[in-house]
């Protein structure tokens, strides 16, 4: 799934690494710029869906009993943990290494 956060003067696209819903409203966790040293939420009420695609994403629950879908990548072990509080730059830099390496054998 990718986004562009309609707050962004940029406009960048986004890769979403996992996605809530929290009293209807979908929330996604995302690194904003590169060089972030984590993950940040935009709400569904701020970002337009440029990629809908929700290849590689689990089904699980969060730890407040939400549903929610979380990339691959970002739900082995507890590195979504470490993506979003505090902030990890190590856990950034192992989520994007998982992805570029499953991404050389396809």
């Amino acid at each position: 799934m990718k986004i562009i956060d309609t707050e962004d003067p940029l406009k960048r696209v986004l890769d979403v690494y996992a996605f809530y819903w929290v009293d209807g409203r979908r929330s996604h966790l995302v690194i904003p710029y590169e060089g972030f040293e984590g993950l940040i939420v935009v709400r569904e009420n701020k970002c337009d869906v440029v990629d809908p695609s929700v290849d590689g994403f689990i089904l699980k629950k969060s730890y407040s009993g939400y549903d929610m879908f979380v990339h691959w990548a970002a739900e082995q072990g507890n590195l979504l943990d470490r993506l979003i509080d505090p902030p990890d730059p190590e856990a950034v830099s192992e989520l994007l290494r998982r992805i570029a390496e499953n991404s050389r054998y396809r």
